[in-house]
């Protein structure tokens, strides 16, 4: 299995959108087992408001890099693994983030994203509150691998799990927070 490498997540390579296509290659998984409740069946990729806002995630991932932990944190990863070229599919490789014309150079395959926040989502506020200046935490909002990748991006989560730890440890804060929906019988986290 290639490892797997974390890297911020860049307007440049339109890692908004990349956020986005995410949540797109799970739907029909979600579907298939009967959870289309989550997330319904529409993809999220073609809605503007949607590319807006996770553009203005990844952007203010990006101005703030010298900042402080606050309510206003937000950081966005991107988890990638090298795989040589060849080795790829042709729909595989258009998602590679590497454009080198070599066929036997690795490409650099993004497998699996995480967006860190100060604060956690709106619709989670009755469960975990309004962040606390004397007990702050990093709220997980968002962290989804590419189904489209699978089997190569097998560890991903658990390798942007720990980059989160990590970045919580340099920040001083000592938990984590994040939510998952039990909908669907339980199934989906059985």
């Amino acid at each position: 299995m290639p490892s797997i490498s974390i890297r911020p997540a860049s307007t440049a390579t339109d890692d908004g959108l990349r956020l986005l296509r995410n949540f797109d290659s799970q739907l029909p998984f979600l579907s298939s087992i009967g959870s289309s409740a989550q997330w319904g069946s529409s993809s999220r990729s073609d809605q503007e408001d949607q590319r807006a806002k996770y553009r203005g995630k990844v952007e203010s991932s990006e101005r703030g890099w010298d900042h402080a932990w606050s309510r206003d944190w937000v950081r966005a990863y991107i988890a990638e693994v090298e795989i040589k070229r060849e080795d790829l599919s042709s729909e595989l490789l258009e998602l590679a983030t590497d454009t080198s014309e070599s066929t036997t150079a690795a490409v650099r395959l993004p497998v699996a994203g995480m967006i860190l926040q100060g604060q956690s989502a709106d619709y989670v506020r009755d469960i975990v509150p309004e962040n606390d200046d004397n007990d702050p935490f990093i709220y997980v909002l968002y962290l989804l691998s590419d189904r489209r990748t699978a089997p190569h991006g097998k560890g991903a989560g658990a390798a942007l799990i720990s980059h989160a730890k990590d970045e919580a440890r340099k920040l001083g804060i000592r938990r984590l927070c994040l939510d998952c929906w039990r909908g669907n019988d339980n199934r989906l986290v059985q």
